[in-house]
C-alpha cells in the first residue's frame, strides 16, 4: 500500500449505519466497521478529555495493522495561551497516547485563533521539549501566521524539529452564496485561512473542509489528488481527513479522493461499504 491514509473526523456516527457502515452495526463495533473501510481517523475526543489506558488498548485491538489514529492535543494545552507552562501536561498526554502502539499516527496541535506570531517564542520553547520520535503537526489559525515573513519563520521552526504544518483547505465550504444555516454555521466555526501547501516534515496532514454539495468538492479533490501524487513521489506520507457539516457526506468525499488517486496509479484500497452509499448529484 502506498503511504497514503484517508479518513474522517469521527467513527461513531449512527446515521452511517446501513449506508457507509453495515446495517445492524452496534455502537461497540462501529470502530471495527469503520476501520474496514478507511485507514485513519482524527481523534477529536482527546481535545476534550484524555482516554484511559483500557480505551486506547481497545481501539488499537479493534483496528488492522495499517490503521492510524491522529489524536488532537487537549484544549487545556493548546488553548491555554501559554504552551511553555503546559510542557509537563504535554509529556503526560504523549505518554498516554503510546498505548495505541503502532496505530499512533501524527499527533496534531490545533492552536486557537488568538495565538499569533507574537507567541513565536512560546511555541519555540514548547517544540524544543517535544519528543521528536513522536510525529507532530501544528495547525495555526491566526491570519498573522500566513503573512510571508511570519510564514517563513514558522515553517523554518517546524522544519527544524521535523514537525508538519497542518494543511487546512476551507475553499469548498466557503464557495458560493448561501442562506443555508448549516453551511453558515460551518463557515463561522471554521478558520478563514488562505490555501497553502507548506511541507515541513516527512509527512503531510490535510484537513479538507468539504461542502455538502459534492459537485463543489470534486474538482478540488481532483486537484488534491494531483498534489498528493506529487507528495507521494517525493517520499512523503499523507494523511487526508475529510470534514463536512453534513457528516453523511464525509465518507463519500473519501471515496471521491480515493478513486481520483487510483485513477492516477496510486494503489489505495477504496472504501468498501456493504451497500451502495446514497449517491448525491456530482454534476
Amino acid at each position: 500500500m502506498s503511504n497514503i491514509y484517508l479518513g474522517c473526523a469521527i467513527w461513531g456516527y449512527r446515521p452511517w449505519v446501513g449506508q457507509f457502515l453495515p446495517a445492524g452495526t452496534s455502537n461497540g463495533d462501529m470502530l471495527k466497521a469503520y476501520a474496514e473501510r478507511l485507514t485513519t481517523v482524527e481523534i477529536n475526543a482527546t481535545f476534550y478529555a484524555v482516554p484511559d489506558q483500557p480505551t486506547l488498548l481497545r481501539w488499537a485491538s479493534d483496528t488492522p495493522s495499517n490503521f492510524r489514529f491522529c489524536p488532537k492535543v487537549p484544549r487545556a494545552i493548546s488553548h491555554s495561551g501559554n504552551l511553555t507552562q503546559q510542557i509537563a501536561a504535554t509529556k503526560a498526554f504523549v505518554a498516554q497516547m503510546q498505548f495505541l502502539g503502532e496505530k499512533l499516527g501524527p499527533i496534531f496541535l490545533q492552536l486557537g485563533p488568538s495565538y499569533s506570531p507574537a507567541n513565536f517564542g512560546d511555541l519555540q520553547t514548547w517544540l524544543a521539549a517535544w519528543d521528536q520520535r513522536v510525529p507532530l503537526a501544528v495547525e495555526v489559525r491566526h491570519r498573522g501566521w500566513f503573512a510571508a515573513q511570519a510564514a517563513q519563520r514558522l515553517n523554518g521552526l517546524l522544519a527544524e524539529h521535523g514537525v508538519g504544518r497542518v494543511l487546512v483547505d476551507v475553499r469548498p465550504i466557503n464557495t458560493g452564496v448561501t442562506s443555508d444555516q448549516v453551511i453558515l454555521d460551518a463557515r463561522r466555526k471554521k478558520p478563514t485561512v488562505p490555501y497553502h501547501v507548506d511541507v515541513t516534515a516527512p509527512f503531510v496532514l490535510l484537513r479538507f473542509m468539504g461542502h455538502p454539495e459534492l459537485a463543489i468538492d470534486q474538482p478540488l479533490l481532483e486537484q488534491w489528488a494531483d498534489t498528493i501524487v506529487a507528495m507521494l513521489n517525493d517520499g512523503l506520507t499523507v494523511y487526508g481527513f475529510m470534514h463536512c457539516p453534513i457528516e453523511e457526506r464525509s465518507p463519500e468525499m473519501c471515496e471521491i479522493l480515493a478513486q481520483a488517486l487510483v485513477a492516477r496509479g496510486v494503489a489505495y484500497p477504496l472504501p468498501t461499504p456493504p451497500a451502495p452509499i446514497q449517491q448525491l448529484s456530482l454534476f
